[in-house]
């Protein structure tokens, strides 16, 4: 057996310390090559989170590890750039977003995109808005909806021209409706060109719509306006005016009535000066006080304010007042008010017997037709006042002179000059009272209580009844104001003179009353001496009897009486009245 070798301690020591040095020197060195590999590895994390602006320090570039450090952080700062451009071109595409947002919300355009592929159509947020529909409440089916949009009228040829656009690259251009859910119509213009696919065939679909209702409202208004100012120019006559404004407007907004009429602004009471309506409607003309429409319907038309009703029977403002719209079947109505210098003088209103949404386009154009109507309407007054000025101041004015000259002739053949010309000038003088009296009433038409009243006024005499003036409200154009003046002063006279007027105890009754008769409403006039002298037939007609019945029987188609009755004198006058205007309740007055 062979022997180990004996080592000596020396020797062993010597190996031992060895061993530790390789240990030391190997721990060291990995130590050394994992510091630089941990700082590496959280770099990465770090720029794995988002932080690009990561870097590693790099202690010695020529080693493999420094070598791929300074690789990581080309890296980082090249990705870096990239995304500072990424972010900016980002920023940039926002910005275009919405400014094309903005421009198309002021447009009103709205925007669709549709994928003949999938068949998806998607709107913009501005199309949601155009047809009034919430975005997120919507049926996602679009093409579907956008069909029930369509005004009926319009929705089957809608319907075929939108279908080209998967069969053809060349672009639509189309006007149609939409009926909107709140019940309003509006305009839309459509304009849509697809896009090609490699074949040349319609595979996408871009479609704008742009909101083109207050052009056609005002196209629509100017056309009605034109044709309306064609339709009345030529008419002189206010009532002609009023009714062909009340059937042309009528007929355009489909309404059941529209009319016109003057208001009282004191009493708020309308008087119907035109009343145009269906057939089925009932016939409203006359008078209609305001008040019981209700305190907020009269103070807005007295502030100039146009009374708009959708429908009235659900109208707060209407609250209590409520059967008054329903009598009068207005349940939706637009009511234009006509203040002129501070006062409401007329009012415009159309009514419709079922609820309905008014739109601004409809009651723009109600104001602006009832400001047209009154400028016509008094236009006309004006051109028929001053004809019937000049015409009655030509007429009157020949009639004058010769009335003149017949009382000339006739005052003159008195002996004496002094009573001749005291005779004249009474004569002149009635005649010119009455002119006054038609003056004050600018030459249109005069009380006949006036007149009677300035043909009296030289007898009266001071607490004594003398005169009693009975008949009801009239006025008379001056045709009849002049004749019927110079009638009742030579009536007076002959009074004074020889009859009831020529004692204390005599008097003078006065009357007058409508009646029927002729084509239209006729006047009597009664003139009855009381408490005079004896009266006796007179053997010849003087100026006075001649002139009465000259005036009234051949200038005015009517008859005169004269009854000499033993008590006093009775003259009956009938004579026609074609515009006659007066109240049912007689008046009496003592002078």
């Amino acid at each position: 057996m062979e022997e180990l070798p004996i080592y000596n301690g020396q020797a062993i020591f010597y190996v031992f310390i060895g061993c530790l040095a390789l240990a030391a020197a190997w721990l060291a060195g990995r130590a050394s090559a994992q510091r630089p590999l941990a700082a590496f590895n959280q770099a990465v994390e770090r720029w794995r989170r988002g932080d690009l602006q990561t870097r590693i320090k790099v202690l010695d570039p020529h080693t493999p590890v420094g070598q791929l450090s300074l690789a990581f952080n080309d890296m980082a700062t090249k990705l870096s750039l990239r995304e500072a451009e990424r972010e900016t071109v980002l920023r940039v595409l926002h910005e275009g977003e919405e400014r094309l947002q903005i421009a198309q919300d002021v447009a009103g355009l709205g925007i669709w995109d549709w994928n003949h592929l999938t068949g998806e159509i998607s709107w913009s947020v501005q199309m949601y808005r155009l047809v009034g529909l919430d975005p997120d409440t919507t049926d996602a089916n679009l093409s579907l909806v956008w069909q029930q949009l369509i005004h009926p009228e319009d929705r089957l040829w809608m319907e075929q021209e939108v279908r080209r656009f998967s069969r053809t690259l060349d672009p639509l251009t189309a006007e149609y409706r939409i009926l909107r859910e709140d019940g309003s119509v509006r305009w839309l213009l459509m304009r849509g060109q697809s896009l090609p696919d490699a074949d040349g065939k319609p595979v996408r679909t871009v479609i704008v719509n742009l909101d083109i209702t207050s052009s056609k409202d005002s196209e629509v208004r100017e056309r009605f306006l034109l044709s309306l100012s064609d339709k009345i120019r030529d008419l002189d006559r206010p009532d002609e005016i009023l009714m062909t404004v009340a059937e042309v407007l009528g007929h355009h907004l489909g309404v059941t009535r529209v009319g016109y009429g003057d208001v009282d602004n004191a009493t708020m009471v309308l008087s119907t000066l035109v009343d145009w309506h269906t057939d089925e409607a009932p016939d409203v003309f006359g008078r209609h006080p305001l008040k019981p429409m209700g305190p907020s319907f009269c103070s807005d038309l007295k502030s100039g304010r146009t009374v708009v009703f959708d429908d009235a029977l659900s109208d707060p403002r209407a609250e209590g007042h409520y059967a008054a719209y329903a009598a009068l079947d207005c349940i939706a109505s637009i009511s234009v008010p006509l203040v002129k210098e501070g006062q409401l003088r007329a009012a415009l209103y159309i009514h419709s017997e079922t609820p309905r949404r008014w739109s601004q386009a409809e009651i723009d154009l109600c104001r602006d037709v009832a400001e047209r109507t009154w400028a016509a309407v008094e236009r006309a007054k004006s051109d028929a006042r001053r004809r019937l000025l000049i015409n009655e101041l030509n007429h009157r004015v020949k009639n004058t002179l010769a009335t003149v000259q017949s009382i000339a002739a006739q005052s003159f053949k008195v002996g004496e000059p002094k009573t001749a010309r005291d005779v004249f000038e009474a004569r002149l003088f009635a005649l010119s009272k009455t002119h006054d009296v038609l003056t004050r009433e600018n030459w249109e038409r005069v009380d006949l209580r006036d007149i009677a009243e300035e043909a009296v006024a030289p007898y009266r005499r001071d607490q004594v009844e003398r005169f009693a003036i009975e008949g009801p409200a009239l006025h008379v154009p001056p045709r009849i104001a002049l004749p019927l003046a110079m009638a009742l002063h030579e009536l007076s006279t002959n009074a004074v003179k020889y009859g009831a007027l020529s004692v204390d105890s005599g008097r003078v009754i006065i009357h007058w009353d409508l009646v029927d008769g002729w084509d239209e409403k006729g006047l009597i006039l009664h003139w009855e001496e009381q408490g005079g002298p004896l009266v006796k037939t007179p053997t010849r007609k003087g100026f006075g009897s001649r002139l009465i019945e000259r005036s009234l029987s051949r200038e005015l188609s009517g008859r005169v009486t004269l009854d000499y009755r033993p008590t006093g004198l009775f003259c009956a006058i009938s004579l026609p009245l074609p515009a006659a205007q007066a109240t049912l309740s007689p008046s009496v007055h003592f002078a």
